[in-house]
């Protein structure tokens, strides 16, 4: 388990030879309403990647949107104000080892003055073997990541 008490990414290294599911599991997580979206990037030895994501994400909180991104997989939660604080799962499968293809999914909620969910999903392919994870888009100030590996 890891705080998200402070700073703007948390980052999940480490993560050993031959995973092919990584669950994070966020509880109280909150970005002090200084960020619109929570951003989940993946990257192998050579450093998180930022460009390649497809996918979209469906924010319901009465106004349903739905956004993309090609720079993270992004959920659009009620990160605007410090009083939301975000629970759920991310979860990312291994698709074709070959190709390193990873596949995300995540249901998450935000809860407040403005309750909202966020569910999406999105494919990504890295150079080689996935060895990180990281979650940033605003600076952290409650709640904790628990990460778990198959």
């Amino acid at each position: 388990e890891t705080a998200t008490t402070s700073g703007t990414a948390h980052t999940i290294s480490g993560i050993p030879s031959g995973t092919k599911q990584i669950n994070l599991m966020l509880e109280g997580v909150s970005l002090n309403g200084t960020g619109a979206a929570l951003d989940t990037t993946i990257g192998d030895a050579g450093g998180l990647e930022t460009s390649g994501y497809l996918g979209c994400d469906a924010k319901i909180d009465g106004s349903e949107t739905v956004t993309t991104s090609t720079a993270a997989w992004e959920a659009h939660l009620a990160t605007d104000s410090a009083a939301y604080l975000v629970d759920g799962i991310i979860q990312l499968t291994l698709k074709d080892a070959s190709n390193f293809t990873w596949i995300a999914s995540w249901n998450l909620s935000s809860s407040g003055s403005n309750t909202r969910v966020s569910v999406g999903a999105g494919v990504k392919s890295l150079s080689a073997e996935l060895t990180q994870v990281s979650l940033s888009g605003g600076t952290f100030d409650a709640g904790s990541i628990a990460v778990s590996y198959m």
